[in-house]
């Protein structure tokens, strides 16, 4: 536990790494920007120096609907980029940047150890990263050229909403108007969220987890249970952040690979390790 916990604060810090702008006050737009990262972290935070890969995917989808001319190919070029840097992750360790390296797993982590009763998530609430995936990152993107979800997205208004608020850049931001307040209400109710419920954005909103999740039955990574030593008792699922039985299906698209489980197995049951090619 202590070992995930350290990778995740040195990936928060890895990802988001422009302490000058504290002194500089202008957000980073050099070429690094264009780095998709396997994790959810706002392009619009001005410590960051990398990009958002769902952010990257709208964002492709809005140039290739066209509706700013000449830049289709652009756009074509874009989506396969993502989707090819994702796929690459995906491939190779599946949905384990999820439960590593992501900032707003980290913080769900977080706000889940506060002390309130537990509130479970239907096992169909996963259709949800689905639903936002294709609606929301993919087809209303194609029709309206704008990217919603990043709009939208709760770590969009914590990092680069209130971040930017807390500590303005040097060049004036927009008014506040009533869609500001809107984000944060959002923003809110997933804080909320987190504390009564485990990983709650990730297992039924995240796009991101949608695309990483689909990898985890081919990527080289994998997880095992010995059936043999498996007495199903159940002690996997009460450190699991995303509240599944791992000895039902270890390739799930909803494993994150935290490998909480192994650790908590009393018979050694549960192993992860990379396949032979």
């Amino acid at each position: 536990m202590r070992g995930r916990r350290i990778t995740q604060l040195t990936a928060l810090l890895a990802l988001n790494p422009y302490f000058l702008y504290f002194g500089s006050r202008s957000i980073y737009q050099g070429g690094m920007k264009g780095l998709c990262v396997p994790g959810l972290n706002c392009y619009a935070c001005p410590l960051t120096v990398f990009s958002c890969p769902i952010g990257s995917l709208q964002h492709s989808f809005s140039l290739l609907s066209g509706k700013v001319k000449g830049y289709v190919s652009r756009g074509l070029g874009a989506l396969l980029y993502v989707l090819g840097s994702v796929g690459l992750v995906g491939v190779v360790v599946g949905r384990m940047p999820c439960g590593w390296i992501c900032p707003f797993g980290f913080l769900q982590d977080l706000l889940y150890k506060v002390p309130v009763p537990e509130l479970r998530l239907p096992r169909r609430a996963a259709w949800g990263r689905y639903a936002f995936l294709l609606g929301l990152a993919v087809i209303v993107p194609l029709l309206t050229a704008e990217s919603w979800f990043s709009r939208l997205c709760p770590m969009g208004a914590l990092e680069g909403g209130l971040f930017l608020k807390a500590v303005p850049p040097r060049d004036p931001l927009p008014p506040t108007g009533w869609f500001f307040w809107m984000k944060i209400a959002i923003l809110l109710a997933f804080l909320l969220w987190f504390m009564f419920s485990r990983r709650p954005f990730c297992r039924a909103v995240c796009p991101l987890g949608a695309m990483l999740g689909a990898c985890n039955r081919i990527s080289l990574y994998r997880m095992r249970v010995d059936r043999e030593k498996c007495d199903t008792c159940g002690k996997c699922r009460k450190v699991c952040p995303v509240d599944i039985d791992i000895f039902e299906n270890p390739d799930s698209a909803e494993c994150i690979r935290c490998l909480e489980c192994r650790r908590a197995c009393p018979r050694g049951a549960i192993t992860g390790g990379f396949r032979a090619l």
